[in-house]
Order: C-alpha cells, then sequence, then structure tokens
C-alpha cells in the first residue's frame, strides 16, 4: 500500500509523455510553449517542496503527513479531470505535485518503520525497482485509458487508487515521527529554487515564438542563472537550508550530483521528446508510444537493486562510464537511422538498451552521491540529489519539447534532439570520470 501511494507521483509525472499529444489535440488554440507548463510545473514544485515535504512528516507525523499528501494528490486529480482549460490543468498539477511531495518521504519512512532492520535493505531494494517500474507503467497506462476513455482518465485513474489508501492506510499503519524535532528548511529557498528553475524554463520554451536572441529570452534565463546564484548563497549562510550545499565540499557528493544534474536533462529530454516524435510525427497511437518508450525508464528500476549491490564492493564509476558510453552511442545509431519515416524494430531496440544503459547510470549516480556521507546526513544528501533530479527534469523536458514542435520536419527533431542528447550527456562525462566510490580508492 505504501508502495502504490509512492507510485502514485512516478506515474504522474511520466504519464504525461503520452499526455501531451493528446492535450495539443484537446486544447488546438494553446501553443506548445504553454502546454508545455502542464509538465514543467510538476517538477518545478516537486523540486521546491519535498525536502520541506521529508521534515514536515517528521515532525507532525509521517502516517498523517502521507494522508494530507493523498488527499492533495486526490483533489489535484478531481481538478484535473474537470479542467476546462490548460491554466486549470497547470493548477492541478501544481497540487499533484505538492502533494506527491508529501507523500514520498513520509511513506519511506513509515515502511522502513513499519520493518525490522534486517529486513530494510530488501524494503528498499523493492522500493527502488517499484520507483522505475512504476515510471514504465505511466505511458502504456496513460495511452490505453487515452484512447479508450479520452485524456481526463488520466487524472481520474488516480481517484480509487487514492481512495483505497486513504481508507487503508490509517487502519493498518500506526502513526509515527522522528525522534527528535527537525528545524523547518528555509522556506524562501525553495520559493528560489522554483522562480530560478522557472525562469530559466520560460526562456526556454518561448525560445521559439520569440527567438533565442529576444531580450525576453536572454533575461528570463540570466535571471533564473542569477536567483539561482542567491540561492546557493543563501543556503551556504543559512542555519538550516533547504538543500545542505555545505556538503559539496566532498569530493563524491559534488561530482556525482553535477553530473545527474546534467544527464538526466538528456535523458528526459529524450523520453519526452521521442514521445511526442513517435505520436505527433510517426502517427502511433498513444498506447503504442507508450509501449514503445516504456523501456527507459523500465530498465533503470529494474536494473537498480542488482547493479547498486554490485557497485558497493566495486565502485560506481565500473558502470556510470560504460553505461554512459553505451547511452551516447545507442543515441548516435538512432541518429543516424531514424528519420522521417517511422522504424518501429530500431525504434524499439534502441530504446531498450538505452534504458539498460540508464539502468546502469541513474541508480550509481544515487548511491555515489550519499557514498561519503554519514549516516545522520543520509536525509541532506538524499535532498540535494533529488533537487538536481527535478530541476534537471524540467529543464530536460523543455528542451526535449521545444526542439521537437519547433523543428521544421521529423528529421529536423530528430537531430536537434539527438545533437541535445548527446552533447549534455558527453559533458555529464568529466564529472563522471573522476568519481571513486570504490572502498580501497583515493577520496580526495
Amino acid at each position: 500500500m505504501l508502495i502504490l501511494s509512492a507510485a502514485l507521483s512516478g506515474i504522474g509525472l511520466s504519464i504525461m509523455t503520452v499526455g501531451y499529444p493528446a492535450l495539443g489535440e484537446a486544447f488546438p488554440g494553446v501553443s506548445d510553449p504553454t502546454l508545455s507548463w502542464v509538465t514543467n510545473i510538476f517538477t518545478i514544485v516537486a523540486a521546491a517542496t519535498l525536502v520541506i515535504g521529508g521534515v514536515l512528516a517528521d515532525r507532525v507525523g509521517r502516517r498523517r503527513m502521507l494522508m494530507a499528501g493523498v488527499g492533495l494528490f486526490l483533489a489535484g486529480s478531481v481538478l484535473g479531470g474537470l479542467a476546462p482549460s490548460v491554466g486549470v490543468l497547470i493548477g492541478a498539477r501544481a497540487v499533484m505535485a505538492a502533494g506527491g511531495s508529501a507523500i514520498h518521504p513520509a511513506a519511506v519512512a513509515l515502511l522502513l518503520a513499519s520493518l525490522p532492520s534486517n529486513r530494510l535493505p530488501l524494503a528498499v531494494g523493492i522500493w527502488a525497482v517499484a520507483g522505475g517500474t512504476s515510471s514504465a507503467f505511466g505511458p502504456p497506462v496513460g495511452g490505453l485509458v487515452i484512447e479508450w476513455l479520452g485524456w481526463e482518465w488520466m487524472f481520474w485513474l488516480n481517484v480509487p487508487f487514492c481512495l483505497i489508501i486513504l481508507i487503508v492506510v490509517p487502519a493498518v499503519f500506526r502513526e509515527s515521527r522522528s525522534g527528535e524535532s527537525r528545524a523547518l528548511p528555509d522556506p524562501l529557498g525553495g520559493v528560489m529554487v522554483a522562480a530560478a528553475t522557472a525562469l530559466v524554463t520560460l526562456g526556454i520554451v518561448q525560445s521559439d515564438p520569440w527567438g533565442w536572441t529576444d531580450a525576453r529570452v536572454i533575461g528570463s534565463i540570466i535571471g533564473g542563472l542569477a536567483v539561482f546564484g542567491l540561492f546557493v548563497q543563501r543556503s551556504l549562510h543559512h542555519p538550516n537550508p533547504l538543500v545542505e550545499l555545505r556538503l559539496f565540499q566532498i569530493p563524491n557528493v559534488r561530482r556525482s550530483n553535477l553530473a545527474m544534474l546534467i544527464f538526466a536533462s538528456s535523458w528526459f529530454g529524450m523520453f519526452f521528446g521521442f514521445t511526442v516524435i513517435v505520436i505527433r510525427s510517426w502517427g502511433w497511437t498513444p498506447l503504442e508510444g507508450g509501449f514503445a518508450v516504456a523501456p527507459l525508464p523500465l530498465f533503470a528500476g529494474v536494473l537498480g537493486v542488482l547493479i547498486g549491490r554490485i557497485a558497493h564492493r566495486t565502485g560506481h564509476r565500473l558502470f556510470i562510464l560504460p553505461g554512459t558510453a553505451i547511452y551516447v552511442g545507442t543515441t548516435i545509431v538512432l541518429w543516424l537511422v531514424l528519420g522521417d519515416e517511422p522504424n518501429a524494430a530500431v525504434f524499439i531496440t534502441g530504446m531498450t538498451v538505452i534504458g539498460i544503459s540508464t539502468g546502469m547510470v541513474f541508480p550509481s549516480l544515487m548511491a555515489a552521491s550519499i557514498s561519503d556521507v554519514s549516516p545522520d546526513q543520509h536525509s541532506l544528501a538524499t535532498g540535494i540529489n533529488f533537487t538536481a533530479q527535478r530541476v534537471a527534469t524540467t529543464i530536460g523536458v523543455a528542451l526535449g519539447l521545444t526542439f521537437v514542435t519547433s523543428a521544421a520536419s521529423t528529421s529536423d527533431a530528430i537531430d536537434l534532439l539527438m545533437g541535445m542528447v548527446v552533447v549534455t550527456a558527453l559533458v555529464s562525462l568529466p564529472f563522471s570520470a573522476r568519481i571513486d566510490t570504490r572502498p580501497s580508492g583515493p577520496q580526495s
């Protein structure tokens, strides 16, 4: 039941890969840049609120926070299902994201508190697999409900699951709180993360109608970077920052999070961009498109546990570098082979290989980000990594959708998307190459 509650957020994000083209058909008068905010707002709000949600769960009670989060997610889903306009949809997605930020840390804490210590590794492994597989279910399930019932059911689908959780959890799980009262993280820091990400995203998504050299685009991107710089300064000096950036003094923490920020931007740009191509340009149905891209998140989750156990003994770089090389090499092959006409065999094979390579990279980067951190700071290090992932998701989706929807032809869209994917993945390599988590390796 706890895993089901946490899966809501994963499905809620990934289902929009097939939902985006359907929303474009449902609201034909709405531009692609405006429509992209239905997706972008989810990750922006998540990046700004998840750490705060975790602390609130420790203070007010994990079960109470989980119930509040599921209630918010339910309210956002109902609002989305009834939405008469894209503006209301954007608001609904923001509510769902806030609910997800309450659900995830509370569910993890309740799960760990309900099990004996000897079963914790298995529980964490199952949790990791559930996260990846729930994201993989989003596109095909979304495609199915869109084809049979309409886009509104991407939201109505959540309602019965939320109601089941609200009924069962209070009857099965006892309330749980942290033994010590944690101070609330800097709320202004959350606002600054959201504002910085939103400004950079605004500049990217408006680059097509306004032009990359337009003062508004340049000003938005520079303004976002400036706000992010202020956030860094504030976090370094605040007694209880949103993310503990002082941990960046630890080399593996710094390198793995920077690599995650860049590599995840590449991956999410591909995930969303290719889904739009196969549905809009190649004419595949939402269900066909959903199954075609599902291997990308599926293997990342399934392989995570296995690779995590091996990498703990061998060092994570052993998987990160070959995984990135396979990812880039396969992307280049797709770049050279795919074009205006669909090629299902090549595409699905490519998605499978890239999914496997992603399963080597993502879990290893996440594990490396806490490898040199003391156990009492694991939650702080995890907060940094999650924030990096969500910011990367927003930027990657914005770039991928902008390049794909603004291209003159399918071939041009593939050229722009694949170029972005390859370049960003290669930029992550200098950081990945210096990660050293081998038990006997140097830690300088």
